[in-house]
């Protein structure tokens, strides 16, 4: 945003432009990725051919699928990787704005003089143009701590290239635990439950809590491990427990977003 005074503009720095992408990720992730594995979940015998498809399959060499649980398989991986790849796209694309934002704020923090349209134009090219892990480095150095849960977005990488390149049968290249017997996902979710004198008590949809408990929200860790030949089943769950990461690495980011940040320029 910009407005004029006097013979300067004032631009001020967007930050809930660098945040933009996560809002697109959780629309998308909702509308696409989490009905796809509802249907998954639910599917229990093949949809009706439409006559298109029917018209199709007689000029083909190939018939109709005949194997449901091979061809749910094989969709679901499709589903999943689609989720994976979108996380992925949202994280690069903040991690680019995050970059722009935080070279110009410091820029304006040390009373730089300089053309902010050329400037933009020039940090666009250089955050584009490295890759993911120079990009990461590159944001480190701009803050006093560097960025959390980069743990947790490269197991999910590592687990979108598994669906990808080795339809989602775990493979010794994909496993990342010092044995290399495993391919572990990370992740942080939310959780709530009763807090009681004696202990933490899980709160169940539909399901009363111990008298006189608080309902409290907090976070835990958690992992997803798959040995070497297992396939990538992930639940509708446990994507909504990855999709909850997400939401913490939107967090740690904004965290990091001053609030107003203004700059004049003639």
């Amino acid at each position: 945003m910009a407005a004029k005074g006097g013979d300067s503009m004032i631009h001020t720095l967007n930050r809930n432009y660098v945040l933009a992408p996560f809002h697109m990720l959780m629309s998308n992730c909702q509308n696409n990725v989490l009905m796809g594995l509802r249907i998954v979940q639910t599917l229990e015998k093949f949809p009706d051919p439409t006559p298109e498809e029917l018209h199709f399959f007689q000029l083909s060499f190939a018939g109709p699928p005949t194997d449901l649980s091979r061809a749910r398989q094989y969709f679901k991986n499709w589903v999943l990787a689609k989720g994976f790849g979108d996380i992925q796209k949202c994280i690069r694309a903040t991690l680019e704005r995050l970059f722009i934002f935080r070279t110009v704020e410091l820029k304006i923090k040390a009373n730089e003089k300089f053309d902010i349209g050329a400037c933009e134009k020039e940090l666009w090219r250089r955050a584009r143009q490295p890759g993911y892990p120079v990009l990461v480095d590159k944001i480190n150095s701009l803050f006093d701590e560097p960025l959390r849960y980069q743990d947790e977005l490269d197991s999910f990488n590592n687990a979108r290239n598994c669906l990808e390149h080795e339809n989602g049968v775990v493979t010794e290249k994909r496993c990342t635990n010092p044995e290399k017997n495993k391919l572990v996902i990370h992740g942080t979710r939310f959780k709530m439950f009763f807090k009681t004198a004696q202990a933490e008590v899980p709160a169940e949809l539909g399901k009363p809590g111990p008298r006189n408990s608080p309902l409290m929200l907090g976070a835990e860790e958690f992992q997803i491990e798959f040995g070497i030949g297992q396939l990538l089943e992930i639940s509708l769950k446990q994507f909504i427990d990855i999709l909850n990461t997400c939401v913490f690495i939107r967090a740690d980011i904004e965290s990091r977003l001053s609030k107003n940040v203004a700059v004049a320029t003639t």
